[in-house]
């Protein structure tokens, strides 16, 4: 279906109730992942205890577009302030601890053909990727408004986590109608990430197992022998909303002292990620948004599994492992070897390992979408100076590190 243009606005006093309906709506609508899912944002909106701004787009009276923005706020290298929104984040790494992947707008999955018009911004690309790029200009483009309940102003937009590097198309620098072209762009880090495609593995007929190098199988699979050694090793999902807490619980107890003892804080040291937490799976657990798994070798717990459930993708999202001190013991192998095969079973499609460096993932999966941090920012005198200073300092660095 074709869409002749998309109008864009930000409302920044839209009741959480009308929100949650009109992003229903649309996800509905969308190819979007668990983290764009009302489940995921409609925690984050009830827990973060910030104003949130929601950009709007519209075509013929119906939403195309939603995205949700956070003001901050920081001094530049000029005397005056820049002023930024976080899509998806707040900017506070003590209540972005939670990790939102797969970051980006929520857009529907059929736009296309958007045309120009007040408050409309021009592109002569169609899809998804064309309706962002849309999104953005418009942002960081539009004046500045004045007043009590005006919208924010922008100067930079941070999108954390996304898959896409919203870099301009060489052939659209010189003009602000197509891409992101004529906005200062900045990547700021790109992380990897890897996955188990489920589906391709039932197509090729062969098992999980199999699909895994000779090293990393063997690895499993002496660890299996070991461990049933000493007890049978059992994989529980957790039934309801008051064992998947208590399953969190146990996943705290096992998580803290492996990274604290790596001189690393954990993800529990922060209070707003375990609300968070809780927040998400007394919403999402009885529809099997989420699942909290336990695995145990006799009567002894293993390991336990967070995963997040959407649209047959499975999102392995913390984890918490008992290591003892036989070397040959690989309770996160282990554990995410028997969730995968249940998975597989199951008839889902994608085990997601997500964005990270850990050697696991890349033995257990194959590489999916890089995720990144980009920052776009409007060409002000500020911005530009900033820019500018940036590539001369990474100019210096690259320079340096030649020798």
């Amino acid at each position: 279906m074709a869409y002749a243009s998309i109008v864009f606005d930000i409302e920044t006093d839209m009741p959480e109730s009308f929100l949650a309906q009109l992003w229903r709506e649309l996800e509905a609508r969308s190819d979007c992942h668990f983290f764009l899912s009302w489940d995921w944002i409609g925690c984050w909106v009830a827990e973060i205890g910030q104003p949130v701004s929601v950009l709007i787009g519209r075509s013929s009276g119906k939403v195309m577009v939603l995205g949700l923005l956070v003001s901050s706020l920081r001094p530049g290298r000029l005397p005056m302030k820049i002023f930024g929104s976080e899509l998806h984040n707040t900017g506070d790494p003590e209540k972005d601890v939670i990790t939102i992947e797969y970051n980006g707008l929520l857009v529907a999955r059929h736009v296309t053909g958007i045309a120009s018009g007040p408050h409309v911004m021009a592109n002569p690309g169609s899809g998804v990727a064309a309706a962002e790029d849309a999104a953005i200009r418009f942002l960081l483009s539009r004046r500045p408004a004045t007043g009590r309940s005006a919208a924010p102003r922008i100067d930079e937009l941070h999108m954390r986590n996304v898959v896409r590097t919203y870099a301009a198309d060489p052939s659209s620098q010189a003009s602000s109608h197509g891409g992101t072209g004529g906005l200062l762009h900045e990547l700021v880090w790109s992380k990897p990430s890897w996955r188990v495609d489920l589906d391709a593995i039932r197509a090729s007929g062969r098992t999980y197992a199999d699909s895994l190098s000779a090293n990393t199988r063997q690895q499993i699979r002496r660890s299996i022998r070991l461990y049933e050694k000493q007890g049978k090793l059992t994989i529980t999902r957790a039934r309801d909303v008051a064992e998947a807490l208590a399953f969190l619980d146990g996943l705290k107890v096992l998580h803290q002292p492996y990274w604290t003892g790596r001189g690393e804080p954990g993800a529990f040291a922060l209070p707003f990620f375990e609300r968070f937490q809780r927040c998400l799976i007394e919403t999402c657990q009885p529809h099997g948004g989420v699942e909290l798994i336990r695995i145990t070798r006799g009567d002894t717990v293993i390991g336990y599994l967070y995963n997040l459930i959407y649209r047959r993708q499975v999102y392995s999202y913390q984890s918490g492992f008992l290591f003892e001190d036989d070397p040959k013991l690989k309770p996160g192998l282990v554990s995410h070897c028997l969730c995968i095969e249940m998975h597989e079973r199951e008839g889902d499609g994608v085990y997601d390992f997500m964005a990270g460096e850990n050697r696991y993932k890349a033995n257990l999966g194959s590489p999916g979408p890089d995720m990144h941090y980009v920052v776009l920012r409007r060409p002000t005198p500020a911005n530009r100076l900033e820019t500018g200073l940036r590539s001369l300092r990474d100019r210096i660095r690259s320079t340096i590190r030649r020798g």
